[in-house]
């Protein structure tokens, strides 16, 4: 019987070059989609945040029987947190430096010493902005009908370091139900 013996060299120089080659080429073409795609999540998560609290304001105040403010704040988490009324905040990013809600008895949009705090969102670091489209909306203020006083609202989720495709525009009608409007929308109006 004739015994054939194979042996095992590994890899040829010019063999781990050539998978090198094709995966570098690969990684570069796969880069910007994953950034692109982390983008998308990132705005995503703050989006449903932003829709979550404005969703729990709007039912709270049913809930209550009272006001319920939802205001921008430039320090949420601090001892005794007040609303921003300047649009953009101090940075210019608006509502991405977080935001406070709270029970309104007397009716002056101000955090009382007897008003109860009913949720805190910190600064969101992920997201570069998050500003008010068109009119200013510094706070929205939910009557025990879960309406808005006097006016509705679009915030824009995502600045000028996330992409125009990526951003989101939240939309708040007089009814006080938030929606994200469409990716292509330019403004609430829009279906």
């Amino acid at each position: 019987m004739i015994s054939m013996r194979i042996r095992s060299r590994g890899f040829t120089l010019l063999e781990l070059m050539v998978v090198l080659a094709i995966t570098g080429i690969l990684t570069a073409m796969a880069v910007p989609s994953f950034s692109r795609l982390i983008q998308s999540n990132t705005v995503s998560n703050t989006t449903s945040t932003l829709l979550a609290d404005l969703r729990y304001a709007r039912s709270e105040a049913i809930r209550r029987g009272g006001t319920v403010v939802m205001c921008r704040s430039d320090v949420p988490e601090a001892v005794k947190p007040v609303c921003s009324a300047s649009s953009g905040g101090a940075n210019g990013r608006g509502w991405a430096e977080g935001w406070i809600l709270f029970q309104d008895w007397n009716g002056n949009s101000v955090l009382d010493a007897d008003e109860p705090l009913l949720r805190v969102q910190s600064r969101i670091a992920a997201i570069d902005a998050i500003v008010e489209a068109g009119e200013s909306a510094t706070a929205f203020r939910f009557a025990a009908t879960g309406r808005l006083p006097a006016t509705t609202a679009e915030l824009r989720v995502g600045g000028n370091a996330f992409a125009s495709g990526v951003q989101r525009l939240v939309c708040v009608d007089l009814g006080g139900r938030a929606r994200v409007a469409s990716a292509t929308a330019l403004d609430c109006a829009e279906p």
